[in-house]
């Protein structure tokens, strides 16, 4: 396979991105995903890809839930901010305008985010250097009126 052809095909796909709120016990933080997508309307399932390494990982694991943060166009710089490991920049909440969500008590990014969804994890699927997390949306709140950042816009470049 040329990876060139590879690159610039995957790099065709359109993608959102998303700031992914995880909770466990006293534990909070967010990370940026692209891979999302809607599986089902009833019930109401979704689709997210997370890094197995990723620190977030086991939070979601444990507790078994998430908040799913929708980011307005022209929030570049939060994306990239909430993509970076927190094993190399620390808390990636604080200075964050943030609260628990209603239902499964993780990361509503209520200042920044158009709307948000809560999830509870429904099954988990190896899919190579991540997992494949199934979901099911247990709450959804719209907050404003915008259109959502997309990898296009950000000029991100994540494509194998």
């Amino acid at each position: 396979m040329n990876t060139t052809e590879r690159k610039q095909t995957l790099r065709l796909f359109s993608y959102g991105l998303y700031a992914i709120g995880v909770c466990q016990g006293d534990q909070a933080n967010a990370f940026t995903a692209n891979w999302l997508t809607q599986i089902s309307f009833d019930p109401l399932l979704i689709a997210l890809s997370v890094e197995r390494k990723a620190w977030s990982w086991p939070l979601l694991s444990e507790s078994g839930r998430f908040t799913v943060n929708v980011l307005a166009s022209g929030q570049r710089e939060l994306a990239g901010r909430l993509g970076k490991s927190r094993h190399k920049v620390g808390d990636k909440l604080a200075g964050l305008a943030w609260q628990p969500g209603p239902v499964t008590g993780c990361p509503v990014l209520h200042e920044d985010a158009l709307a948000y969804l809560e999830c509870q994890l429904i099954d988990v699927h190896p899919g190579g250097d991540s997992w494949l997390v199934v979901a099911e949306v247990v709450a959804v709140k719209l907050l404003r009126a915008g259109e959502p950042l997309t990898m296009k816009e950000a000029g991100f470049r994540h494509a194998g």
